[in-house]
């Protein structure tokens, strides 16, 4: 073999290892977000029941699509993004410790970074087949309920535990994903 045809190989091994140094892996991240989120929590969740909401996450479409590597890191950013704008509004109505919400809203910020690095070029997303929705449009439709909802509740502290709730359960989903991906 001449060194010509293994340059392909080498420019190939070269660029997943590079990959694979931006901290694209946001597992432990995420769960850290997880975590941190429960910490937040002030009180019992009992009072605020009657204010429980189903948001109907789109479960079924995150996982019904055939998520390559590239469309699973834009869908985890998607979240990750809506996430944030989320907790940065009106959240300081909320009675969580500042110093918590910051210190989620700058690991969030962090890990949209990362995420922005790790896609390198756009993302062709393939057409869902009829009768399918399309993930980015599913999310985005769950994410406007939560914040309406919100709205609906005029940020009550107890709408902001249901919705942290609700954050926790996104997490795990998002945490599981980015290993499906990862593996």
């Amino acid at each position: 073999m001449t060194s010509w045809t293994l340059l392909p190989v080498s420019l190939m091994l070269l660029c997943s290892s590079i990959l694979g140094s931006l901290g694209c892996d946001l597992t432990q991240a995420l769960l850290e977000d997880f975590s941190l989120l429960h910490q937040m929590s002030t009180f019992s969740l009992g009072p605020c029941w009657k204010d429980r909401a189903s948001f109907n996450f789109p479960k079924e479409v995150m996982e019904g699509c055939q998520l390559q590597r590239e469309n699973g890191t834009v869908i985890v950013h998607d979240m990750l993004q809506q996430i944030f704008s989320i907790f940065t509004l009106n959240a300081t109505s909320a009675a969580w410790n500042q110093t918590q919400l910051i210190q989620l809203l700058t690991g969030l910020d962090q890990q949209l970074e990362q995420l922005e690095r790790c896609v390198m070029q756009d993302v062709e997303w393939e057409e869902p087949s009829l009768g399918s929705e399309h993930p980015s449009l599913a999310l985005k439709n769950y994410f406007q309920r939560i914040s309406k909802y919100l709205q609906d509740k005029e940020y009550s502290h107890c709408a902001w535990e249901i919705v942290r709730v609700e954050m926790r359960k996104i997490f795990l989903f998002m945490s599981k994903l980015t290993r499906k991906l990862r593996d």
